[in-house]
Parts: structure tokens; C-alpha cells; sequence
């Protein structure tokens, strides 16, 4: 990949982005196969990697392919590549349900992803949650075990650095169903019969 001077640095970035917003998939890996960053390259002014960008549109075969043109010698550094808010790529990932086959391959690649946390301290599936994403959190939950873990040791990846948790989190955002229910019950077990009676409540008006 060919290295770049700091005026076409500023002329690939805008072109790539351009690109990923008009959705020329076929162009964004043409560029990024051409560079020496790839598709770590930095495209915004919050510091997005070319993968942030993609997976925050949800452009699952981009992203694959994206990912399958990093070196594995690269693969310890995607835990590390953060945006401006401290979040990597599977933070972005975690935000739609639709993504879950790119998360997996994510953490293939690396699964330092899993426990990262960004600058709010959240982990990916604290982002999943706050998305209102319960599938991807069910993938995310079974990937850390956490259905095996002692609640206490547990509950340590489900609460941001405002000790807001999961449980606050998908009050306001609606992310039910039986296994969000079964989760609460094993790691909330003192308010999750408030929460079930909500929930029971909510869909009966559905």
C-alpha cells in the first residue's frame, strides 16, 4: 500500500467518504486496497476509521470485506482503533441486530472487542442494549458467557462509569423479550419482577 502526503491524505479521506455515503461500496475498497492505512483510515473529525463509518451505516458485506483485507498481524489492533469517543468497531457493530454475522467475524478477528469499553465506559453490549437491540445482545451475552458467570463478576461488563446499567438503560429504550427477562431475573434479581410486570404490561397494549 502506497504511502500518502498530508495534501492526498485530506483528498483520500474526503473521497472515501464521499464514497461510503453514496454507498460506491465497490470504490471504498478500491481506495482502501491502494493505501497503506486500509480500512483503518481515519475519515472524519471524530476520528472514524473507515470500518466505523461502514458498520455505523450497516453495510454488512462492506465491512466483511473490509475486514477480510486486513493483515492477522493486524487483528490485536482493532480493540485499540477508537473513534474520538473511545469507541471501536464492534461498539458501532453492536447497534443493530442486522450486524450480528459481522460481529462474529469481528471477534474472530479479535476478542479483546468484547470487553472494550469507550469513553462512557460501555461495553458493546451495553450499546446493545441501548440501542434497543436484543438480539444482538443475546448473541453478545452468550459470547461472554454470561448466563455462566457468577451475577457479581458479571455485572462488572453491564454498567457504564455513571453506574447506569443495562437494566436502566433498556427501561428507556423497550429492550424486552424472554431472554432480556431471563438475563434481569439472574443478574437484577431484587427489581426484576417490577420490570417483568412492566414488560408483560407493555406488550399486552401491543
Amino acid at each position: 500500500m502506497a504511502d500518502t502526503n498530508p495534501i492526498d491524505q485530506q483528498v483520500l479521506q474526503a473521497q472515501l467518504f464521499f464514497h461510503l455515503i453514496s454507498k460506491d461500496d465497490k470504490k471504498v475498497t478500491q481506495l482502501c486496497s491502494s493505501h497503506r492505512e486500509g480500512p483503518l483510515q481515519r475519515i472524519s473529525v471524530y476520528n472514524d476509521t473507515v470500518l466505523h463509518m461502514a458498520s455505523r451505516f450497516k453495510r454488512s458485506k462492506l465491512v466483511r470485506d473490509l475486514l477480510e483485507m486486513l493483515p492477522k498481524d493486524c487483528n490485536h489492533e482493532l480493540a485499540d482503533t477508537e473513534n474520538n469517543a473511545g469507541s471501536n468497531i464492534l461498539h458501532e457493530v453492536a447497534a443493530s441486530d442486522t450486524m450480528i454475522d459481522v460481529a462474529e467475524l469481528m471477534l474472530k478477528r479479535d476478542p479483546e472487542l468484547l470487553i472494550a469499553r469507550n469513553d462512557l465506559g460501555e461495553t458493546p453490549i451495553f450499546c446493545a442494549a441501548r440501542y434497543g437491540q436484543t438480539e444482538m445482545f443475546k448473541f453478545l451475552a452468550g459470547e461472554m458467557k454470561l448466563m455462566e458467570r457468577n451475577p457479581e463478576d458479571g455485572k462488572h461488563y453491564l454498567q457504564r462509569n455513571d453506574r447506569t446499567t443495562v437494566l436502566h438503560i433498556s427501561i428507556f429504550t423497550e429492550c424486552f423479550g424472554e431472554f432480556f427477562s431471563q438475563f434481569i431475573c439472574k443478574f437484577f434479581p431484587i427489581i426484576s419482577i417490577s420490570i417483568i410486570k412492566y414488560r408483560n404490561h407493555r406488550l399486552s397494549q401491543v
